[in-house]
């Protein structure tokens, strides 16, 4: 990936400079809202374990995977703002936890469902898993070649 050139090598450096801090002060400013989602979820979390259940546990589940996928996206404003590039590895991964996430949920439904439900809506389910499957397979594929390349200096 190539870098940005730096506010020296733009017709305004002093401009360039300024809209290079206020870049990074968003950049912040995300991530520690990012922060920020990912504390508030898990309280949610604890907060909604009244009664332990199926049910409750399978949300449970479903918000521990999504505040995992806020610090992942936390991780990569960290590191765009450590080493200003955006480590693609981190976005492959996040594409992986979410689609796990929906096929654990997918899967939860069905368990839940009576068997009536199953039988009308199993087509669908059955191909909502093999999509998301298949989405698995090509983005594991992806991070393993991401893994295998050797880093570009720009």
């Amino acid at each position: 990936m190539q870098k940005p050139p730096g506010p020296s090598k733009l017709p305004f450096p002093t401009l360039a400079r300024w809209i290079f801090r206020l870049n990074d002060l968003i950049h912040a400013l995300v991530a520690i809202f990012l922060l920020l989602a990912a504390i508030l979820m898990l309280g949610y979390t604890a907060a909604s374990l009244q009664r332990i259940s199926a049910s409750s546990l399978i949300d449970v589940i479903n918000n521990v995977l999504f505040v995992i996928i806020i610090l992942e996206l936390l991780w990569t404003m960290l590191s765009y703002l450590q080493r200003k590039h955006f480590p693609i590895g981190s976005f492959v991964f996040i594409g992986i936890i979410s689609s796990i996430r929906r096929i654990l949920l997918v899967e939860a439904q069905v368990s839940m469902s009576s068997p009536a439900q199953v039988a009308l809506g199993l087509r669908s389910e059955l191909l909502e898993l093999g999509t998301y499957s298949g989405v698995i397979l090509v983005l594991v594929v992806s991070y393993f070649l991401l893994s295998k390349t050797p880093p570009t200096e720009g």
